[in-house]
């Protein structure tokens, strides 16, 4: 990892350690395989138009949405991270890549409430587990980013597992503020400690009751809790466990955006669960070598719940979508002519920069309601919402 996440990270640890002090006194879940054929693609939604995860767009307007709080298409939002099985992915002669999606698995890490934040909002704790900001996470409903949190707050947390020798700690993709009042909260992450009917998930540790963990249960493999909104006893009660699988069905292309969760070798290893073959993979130049908690996009194929990598390439937790930044199409609404701003697919659009965005087929005075445009952005400093840096006026919003 680069010098920066190694210092972000060093400082997480002294972050969580200080609190911990002062405190004293679904996944791939079908598993298997399957008939060979069509693609599977996992990481954080970076673009809209139906959705692009992965730099592949996916037509979702057929696809079953699977969330486990059954919400619909309006929860895919930008840096949820999701898992997506689809048909093949086309390559277009611009080198565009699009696929038809079946099913979209809306995958979340923590609900629950904020228990600690740090200085300036880049750490906190959700649930008790410590929560990295970073550059690039997307930042929903709080305004004033990741700094305006405040303990009590009920959130949503998107992102990756990144395991360490002390405390697992997750990378947040994106934290978005929950307006409901649950009577249950959730953790997904790996199983530590497990001793009986107590387990440790990150910092925490839980309690499944008088029941046992079911079978398949063991330290390092995924789980996601069901828990209760206040501790018993120092540990948060344990109301389901379900056992996450991950195994990915016979694909003839697999992406997996993620966490390197558990290393075995430079080519055989784990990102978010998921078992690799890299012995045959080509890796990025100046990768500087596979290591625990790095952060990776992995394409190859899927057999036997294996993804069989071509490629292994390092990503950033600060710039995860190579300086692509994000990719958003639909028709505009809510624009304010006052604040230079609009919204798509309900993400707010700033195009009051300076210098402005680049105009495509019009200009800043073809701005309207439901026009269809195409806008390339990145995300602001307070990570609330995103600065446009092209604006392409389009006939359709597909």
């Amino acid at each position: 990892m680069n010098r920066m996440l190694q210092r972000t990270w060093a400082t997480a640890r002294v972050f969580l350690f200080s609190l911990l002090m002062a405190s004293c006194g679904g996944g791939v879940e079908t598993g298997g395989t399957g008939p060979t054929g069509g693609a599977y693609v996992e990481g954080p939604i970076t673009g809209f138009g139906s959705i692009i995860v992965g730099g592949v767009r996916f037509d979702d307007s057929s696809a079953s949405i699977d969330d486990a709080d059954g919400r619909g298409r309006d929860a895919l939002r930008l840096g949820v991270r999701v898992e997506v099985r689809s048909g093949p992915i086309a390559t277009d002669g611009s080198g565009a890549r699009s696929a038809t999606a079946d099913r979209v698995r809306i995958a979340s890490d923590l609900v629950g409430p904020v228990t600690a934040v740090g200085p300036g909002g880049t750490l906190v704790q959700v649930l008790g587990q410590s929560v990295v900001v970073t550059a690039a996470t997307v930042i929903d409903g709080v305004a004033g980013g990741s700094a305006a949190l405040v303990v009590g707050d009920l959130v949503e947390v998107h992102g990756f597992v990144r395991p360490d020798a002390v405390f697992d700690a997750y990378v947040a993709t994106r934290i978005e503020k929950r307006g409901d009042a649950p009577t249950s909260f959730r953790v997904r992450g790996v199983v530590r400690d497990l001793a009986g009917t107590t387990l440790r998930v990150g910092s925490q540790p839980f309690d499944l009751g008088a029941t046992p963990p079911p079978a398949g249960v063991a330290n390092g493999v995924f789980v996601r809790l069901t828990v209760g909104t206040q501790q018993v006893n120092g540990r948060w009660p344990v109301s389901a466990i379900a056992l996450e699988s991950r195994r990915v069905d016979d694909r003839d292309e697999a992406e997996v955006e993620g966490v390197i969760t558990s290393l075995a070798s430079i080519t055989r290893f784990t990102v978010n669960g998921i078992e690799v073959d890299a012995s045959a993979a080509s890796f990025e130049p100046g990768m500087g070598g596979v290591l625990l908690g790095a952060r990776v996009k992995v394409r190859g194929t899927s057999r036997g719940g294996v993804l069989v990598a071509s490629r292994v390439e390092l990503r950033d937790d600060d710039d995860p979508f190579d300086n692509d930044g994000f990719d958003l199409r639909d028709r505009i609404e809510n624009l304010n002519t006052a604040a230079k701003t609009f919204r798509v697919r309900g993400v707010t659009v700033f195009y009051g920069t300076v210098p402005p965005p680049r105009y495509d087929n019009g200009s800043e005075t073809n701005l309207r309601e439901t026009a269809c445009v195409r806008v390339r952005a990145t995300l602001s400093a307070d990570r609330t919402r995103v600065e446009a840096t092209r604006i392409e006026f389009n006939d359709s919003c597909r």
